[in-house]
């Protein structure tokens, strides 16, 4: 049987990065996959000093969860890539990238929205594959996929980026992909480090199943099995997972509770 550990042994205990390498945190919506990357990007940042401070992708217009994050660990929030110097404050522990959306009642001004995204989140990522020595978070890697045409500039990370202590950090609420674009194979293979909550559709467990060098069926029978918490928080009570934890450098597995 899995050990099972509390999130904050996990996090002292546990928790260890290197430059360069990638994490993926895959299962359903509102399970709690951003909260758990910005707790590991607060233990991670003290042990890589070397490092360029991380960024955060931001695609909604709206987000109370990186937004109390972005303040509890002192980022700077910009709207471009790259950031304006400040003079007054330096250089924060890391950036929220969360560029201005036109919230208007027609298609073109999403359009507008989408071409504006795109175009400072692929700065960023191209920025972080040629300077290397950081960490960037993509927090819905379906919708840069789907809605943005990122895949050649994440598939540049996941695949090239490693070499130069370029991590990619990204996150998925559907592992299967839609019909509309699927989610390219190195989102799985490419990662050291992988979080996977509780799904009930087949097909996003066997997808995860596909994950190199980890028995197939011990992942889809275990995340099909995961506890799920009732997490009470500001916005209400939420249904919150295990996650599995799987470390491929040992192999490694074991159970996040919350």
């Amino acid at each position: 049987m899995l050990e099972r550990v509390d999130r904050a042994t996990f996090l002292d205990e546990i928790w260890d990065y290197s430059p360069g390498q990638h994490v993926l945190f895959s299962e359903p919506t509102q399970g709690g996959k951003s909260t758990l990357a910005f707790q590991l990007l607060e233990v991670t940042d003290p042990l890589n000093r070397h490092m360029k401070p991380p960024i955060a992708l931001i695609m909604k217009p709206r987000d109370n969860v990186p937004a109390e994050w972005v303040k509890r660990l002192g980022w700077r929030e910009v709207q471009t890539w790259p950031p304006s110097p400040s003079l007054l404050h330096g250089s924060p522990p890391g950036y929220a990238l969360w560029p201005k959306h036109e919230l208007g009642l027609t298609r073109e001004s999403l359009d507008r929205t989408n071409a504006n995204l795109a175009h400072q989140f692929r700065r960023a990522l191209l920025d972080t594959y040629k300077g290397g020595d950081r960490v960037v978070f993509a927090d819905e890697i379906y919708g840069l996929l789907a809605e943005l045409d990122l895949q050649e500039e994440l598939t540049a990370l996941w695949t090239r980026g490693g070499g130069m202590g370029a991590g990619l950090w990204s996150a998925t609420q559907k592992a299967s992909g839609t019909t509309q674009a699927s989610i390219p194979g190195h989102a799985f293979n490419s990662p050291t480090h992988l979080f996977l909550g509780r799904d009930p559709d087949k097909r996003a467990r066997d997808r995860a199943a596909e994950i190199g060098g980890i028995d197939p069926q011990f992942i889809a029978d275990t995340i099909a099995h995961l506890k799920v918490n009732r997490i009470d928080t500001p916005y209400g009570t939420k249904a919150v997972s295990d996650k599995l934890y799987l470390n491929k450098l040992g192999p490694y597995a074991v159970i996040v509770g919350p």
